[in-house]
């Protein structure tokens, strides 16, 4: 594998004003060729004044135009953070939007140590008009779980449907410790996605598989899971687990460990079999990497791994060892890279995308380009 070819997609050095920080990178191919980026544009990595940008790309990501610069806010009459959006093309092409969108009127920051629980979260669905604008999200359910925020790209089975990904964080009274559990909304229309699909949770709620991405394998049909996996009783990062899953049952096999040690990871099966991984490197150096598995993901080939992107930080938080839960996620507000996608582009070349800056005030949107 190597590295072709790299640029911004937004280059927050060279933007004006107080929105300088992106992340929550999202990248949806659509049956046009044409490739649009989301990504959450703000004034730090935690704020209430975020909203999600959208670009475009009409030749394999050397160049792009905004065609949406945020959606609406207000949500059954209250204003909150856009947090999170993930495209998906529609039957009928055009394009909908999954959007994470978060209360902030109930405290400052999203994740609050005393209470062990998150803000007020909701999933909405907007889809795009004709005019190229968006209507205000609609309201998703997902009946008991109450923590909901989206979890990576949506992804479609052929003949089947469409899947929504998302993550439960539940908030336990009486002093229980929250629990985590990895989810998808289910759709035969693209229309309604009502049915609530269970992806993953630890028998004894020991692991948290944290930040699921999926995608779709072209030789195989079936669907492939990557999780950042967290062992919330002794409070440190274990290696990044990966399922697969069945695309006729909507069933995945219990994560199992793939050995590498890092963070959010993108799974990319690509057309001849063999599975790719983009992801975080979280521990020295700092740097976002792809690696390539040719058995589905039981081995990986260490010595064709490429460094897409090297980290401009001598040091920042990080997961080596022992760690408060609740410093984790002060740290997750504070880190200067990652949220890895990516997109097949044809048989030889992957399309990559993630933020990266030189501190948590300036994150930029990053393309990369690589020969397979």
């Amino acid at each position: 594998m190597k590295l072709i070819d790299r640029g911004y997609i937004f280059d927050a050095e060279k933007a004006t004003g107080p929105f300088r920080v992106c992340s929550f990178i999202g990248l949806c191919r659509l049956s046009s060729g044409a490739v649009l980026s989301s990504f959450r544009l703000g004034s730090g990595k935690d704020t209430a004044d975020a909203n999600c940008r959208v670009e475009q790309s009409d030749d394999n990501g050397k160049t792009w135009r905004m065609i949406s610069d945020g959606f609406d806010r207000k949500s059954e009459g209250v204003d909150g953070e856009i947090r999170e959006t993930d495209l998906m093309e529609l039957e009928d092409g055009s394009p909908a939007a999954f959007i994470t969108w978060i209360d902030r009127s109930a405290g400052t920051a999203l994740y609050n140590a005393d209470t062990d629980s998150i803000l007020p979260s909701r999933l909405l669905l907007a889809r795009s008009n004709t005019d190229g604008t968006w209507q205000s999200g609609q309201r998703l359910q997902t009946a008991e779980l109450t923590g909901a925020v989206l979890t990576g790209p949506c992804v479609h089975i052929p003949g089947k449907g469409h899947l929504a990904f998302f993550e439960n964080f539940e908030h336990k009274t009486g002093g229980a410790q929250s629990i985590h559990s990895a989810h998808a909304l289910f759709s035969q229309d693209g229309q309604s996605f009502d049915t609530v699909i269970n992806v993953a949770r630890h028998d004894e709620d020991k692991l948290f598989y944290w930040d699921q991405r999926h995608a779709i394998c072209p030789k195989t049909g079936r669907l492939v899971g990557m999780f950042w996996t967290y062992d919330r009783k002794q409070e440190h990062d274990m290696d990044i687990h990966i399922a697969w899953g069945d695309p006729e049952t909507l069933t995945w096999e219990k994560p199992f460990s793939t050995g590498i040690k890092g963070q959010i990871t993108a799974p990319i099966p690509l057309p001849d079999g063999r599975l790719l991984a983009f992801y975080v490197h979280r521990h020295h150096p700092g740097s976002m990497r792809l690696i390539a598995s040719h058995d589905s993901g039981k081995t990986w080939d260490h010595d064709s791994e490429v460094v897409v992107y090297d980290s401009v930080a001598e040091r920042e938080p990080e997961m080596n060892g022992q760690s408060n839960f609740g410093q984790v996620w002060e740290d997750m507000a504070s880190w200067f890279f990652g949220h890895p996608t990516g997109v097949v582009l044809d048989e030889q070349t992957v399309l990559l995308s993630y933020y990266g800056g030189p501190n948590d005030k300036c994150l930029s949107v990053h393309w990369a380009k690589i020969l397979v």
